[in-house]
């Protein structure tokens, strides 16, 4: 039996084949099918795809072969793999080579062997992929081609496989970037909108008349910063389909009223008339993502408003049929040129000439992409100097009488006023937050600096609810949920983050935590985790 000579570039040919991290992995349909069709073309019972590492032959795919592998020193691939060509052996008996090679005196008994090399887009041939037969045999001019094609596949699929692990592992390095940016930025914003918003319900303040000005002006910047940041990361979530609908039954009635008073709200301070009329037939409840919902008709409608003249007039249409929900905004603004219109659902793209008015350009784009994530579709019509309509068509689902709807607008409490809370929080000034918002409910809170204190804290204490910064600087919230659990199975924990992203973290469902709270948050989505967790009994 001949050993094969070891390739002089074996230190170079091996780095390519570790490139593909394709060794010991599981079978994948597309090798397997290649795999099939070279059994099938050669008419050979055998067909492997064999990858040469430096001390075996190993097979990513297999067809009429038990092993897995083999050793290096005993492989035909790794003759295979020092030819250009397809290296066939017609008859292993009649081949010094091969005659008393294991693999031919006994199973699986090769008399015939054809093994096309694998060679990367580097030149080096990193394994092959062979037809195998237990009776001599000769490939007709038309198989040796056909198996020359499919070994050039083979590095197509190897290829193919790489670019999705490396998109893969960027998209990861997105995800993880976006994530820590959203803590960053939201954090702070936290702090800001927070205290803004308690300082102005503060009806006793002694602040001045110009001081309270002013803070209205930071709660103003506040939230339109806010909004800016969320509007990034909802794009980034949408192009990485990592975007959820999260749907419930609402009463149809009370949530359009909200909506109405939210945009009388935005009209007046332009002095903009809005005609709002609702045709609901008789339909009480639906099911949908009332908070996207919100935001596809407060965009159209808040867009209308910043590019119509003082004293104008926007009108909002919404039509609720058995099967659809149609929405239409028309105003009569500045309007758009025919040849911008193609541009503004563009990301950042903003069309014609508005400096004069403030916007990221993203609000459209992130309408029409939610308005196609709940299999809905959106027209605009618009003419320079006229005006603009945008229609709106999304499929509904109705529900019956008898299903409750959730509660659109701000819950009373009904949590148990003698609950005991704790904060796991680093962050001081947030910590302030904290103790002013519960405060703001009559709610009196223990905080914990780290994860170590939070998981002393709740071990030495029985606490009704856990809210848990992920953030932490000893080691993040994930980990000290699970020890806080280990200890008490039973106990409610809240994330309390300003990363959006947190839910697609792998570690929270074996954490332990129930649910998430963003901040900034409002008071209401508070006493929707307070009235879940903590109800009065």
């Amino acid at each position: 039996m001949q050993v094969a000579e070891t390739p002089s570039n074996e230190a170079s040919r091996l780095d390519a084949l570790y490139k593909y991290a394709v060794l010991d992995t599981e079978d994948e349909t597309v090798f397997d099918e290649l795999t099939k069709l070279a059994s099938e073309i050669c008419d050979t019972p055998i067909a492997l795809i064999s990858l040469i590492d430096p001390d075996r032959q190993w097979f990513k795919s297999r067809v009429g072969l038990d092993a897995k592998e083999t050793s290096r020193d005993i492989a035909f691939c790794a003759h295979a793999i020092n030819q250009d060509e397809v290296f066939e052996i017609q008859d292993t008996h009649k081949d010094e080579r091969f005659k008393d090679n294991p693999l031919v005196t006994s199973n699986p008994h090769i008399r015939f062997y054809a093994g096309a090399p694998l060679i990367s887009p580097d030149g080096y041939a990193i394994g092959t992929i062979c037809a195998i037969s237990d009776k001599p045999k000769k490939l007709s001019a038309h198989q040796l081609k056909a198996l020359k094609i499919l070994s050039r596949e083979v590095i197509s699929q190897l290829e193919l496989r790489l670019k999705i692990c490396e998109l893969q592992k960027a998209n990861d390095r997105k995800t993880e970037f976006l994530s820590s940016l959203s803590h960053e930025l939201r954090t702070p914003l936290h702090s800001i909108v927070s205290l803004s918003q308690l300082m102005l319900k503060d009806s006793d303040s002694n602040m001045s008349k110009d001081n309270t000005s002013y803070l209205k002006h930071i709660d103003f910047s506040g939230k339109r910063l806010l909004e800016l940041v969320n509007s990034i990361l909802d794009i980034c979530k949408i192009e990485e389909g990592s975007f959820e609908l999260s749907e419930r039954i609402i009463n149809v009635k009370e949530f359009f009223f909200n909506i109405e008073g939210v945009i009388s709200s935005l009209a007046k301070e332009k002095m903009i008339d809005v005609n709002f009329r609702l045709a609901a037939n008789s339909i009480n409840s639906i099911r949908i993502d009332d908070s996207r919902l919100s935001q596809i008709i407060l965009n159209l409608v808040s867009n209308s408003i910043k590019f119509s003249d003082v004293k104008q007039s926007v009108n909002l249409d919404v039509v609720l049929s058995e099967s659809k929900i149609i929405i239409a905004v028309k105003d009569n603004g500045i309007g758009i040129s025919e040849q911008d219109i193609h541009l503004l659902f563009n990301k950042f793209q903003r069309v014609g000439n508005n400096n004069a008015t403030e916007g990221s350009g993203l609000g459209l784009m992130i309408t029409k992409s939610l308005v196609e994530l709940m299999n809905g579709d959106i027209k605009l019509v618009s003419e320079l100097h006229k005006g603009t309509l945008v229609k709106v068509n999304i499929p509904l689902n109705i529900v019956e009488d008898d299903e409750q709807p959730a509660n659109t607008t701000l819950l009373v409490k009904s949590f148990d006023p003698n609950i005991r809370v704790l904060v796991v929080e680093d962050n001081e000034i947030n910590q302030e937050v904290a103790r002013a918002v519960f405060g703001s409910i009559n709610l009196k809170i223990d905080i914990a600096c780290t994860g170590g204190e939070g998981v002393k804290y709740a071990k030495d204490n029985k606490y009704d609810i856990v809210f848990m910064d992920l953030n932490l600087p000893d080691f993040d919230g994930y980990e000290a949920s699970e020890r806080i659990i280990k200890s008490n199975p039973n106990q409610n924990i809240v994330a309390l983050t300003a990363d959006v992203f947190a839910k697609q973290n792998s570690k929270l469902v074996q954490s332990g935590i129930k649910n998430i709270l963003y901040k900034p948050f409002d008071i209401k989505d508070l006493l929707d985790i307070l009235n879940e967790y903590c109800p009065l009994k």
